[in-house]
């Protein structure tokens, strides 16, 4: 094996996003998890930040982590599993290799990790978009920092899943993140409310766009009207509509992101990054 050297990495351009050719895919096939089937069209993936990727430590970071990408099993999306939603599989769309937009799937098991000195033989043969490798990025992260809400309150509200998405669709131009603070955590009985606050984050850039008073009344007012079908399961304390700019770390640490990222993700839509969901 080749001496290592980081900076022959950096100048063959690989990154998180990066595309193993057939080469190195063939070459990868003895680390891959037993039951898993590296097939022809397939497309392996590196997840590894780009830090990480090109690490002038080979002792530090001796590994790249890379995913299995491969064409969905048929020609329409799974809604479940679209744009994220699905902490153990995903769709997406993307162009490919060959520049045709088709639609690709992933299971979070079909990941391992692979001696990083071995991208030593090739440059990548291709590159995830942007929106595509901030998608699996996010989707792997959130398997492990997504947020947990009791059952008893998942129970009173999951049965219209499909208004909220429906609401959170229709306003995804505005919309960055949703967040939700309980009053409690904790298991409650049928006859005790859980008492919310609702927090929608907007761009900082929302002032400037046109209807943005009117978006920020209308969302406030949806919003609202969604969550108080619920009572007296749920009680509604407060809906608040705000832009990132005039939101601070510290209410972010008091409050769970309300997970739906995939919304924001089926356009071009920002989305909050995952670097201020700071936890509970």
């Amino acid at each position: 094996m080749t001496e290592f050297d980081a900076s022959r990495l950096h100048s063959q351009g690989w990154r998180q996003g990066s595309i193993l050719g057939a080469t190195l895919r063939d070459a990868t096939r003895k680390h891959a998890p037993r039951g898993v089937v590296i097939e022809e069209g397939d497309c392996l993936v590196i997840v590894s930040h780009d830090c990480d990727v090109v690490s002038m430590s080979l002792a530090k970071e001796p590994y790249v982590e890379v995913v299995l990408l491969r064409p969905a099993s048929g020609p329409k999306q799974d809604k479940n599993s679209f744009g994220g939603r699905n902490p153990r599989s995903i769709q997406l769309a993307w162009d490919g290799e060959h520049g045709n937009e088709s639609l690709w799937a992933a299971s979070v098991h079909d990941r391992w990790v692979v001696p990083r000195e071995l991208l030593h033989a090739a440059e990548p043969a291709g590159l995830l978009g942007e929106k595509e490798r901030r998608l699996i990025a996010g989707w792997l992260a959130k398997r492990y920092v997504r947020s947990a809400f009791p059952t008893a309150f998942d129970q009173r509200w999951r049965a219209r899943m499909r208004h909220w998405t429906r609401l959170l669709e229709r306003e995804s131009a505005w919309i960055m993140g949703v967040y939700l603070l309980l009053d409690s955590l904790d298991e409650k009985g049928e006859d005790e409310p859980y008492r919310i606050e609702v927090l929608i984050a907007l761009p900082a850039t929302a002032s400037g766009v046109g209807g943005y008073a009117e978006a920020l009344d209308r969302i406030e007012s949806d919003v609202r009207s969604f969550w108080e079908t619920f009572g007296p399961g749920i009680e509604v304390d407060e809906v608040d509509v705000r832009r990132t700019d005039e939101i601070t770390i510290n209410e972010l640490e008091r409050m769970q992101r309300f997970d739906a990222d995939w919304v924001s993700f089926a356009d071009e839509t920002e989305t909050v990054p995952l670097a201020v969901d700071l936890g509970r």
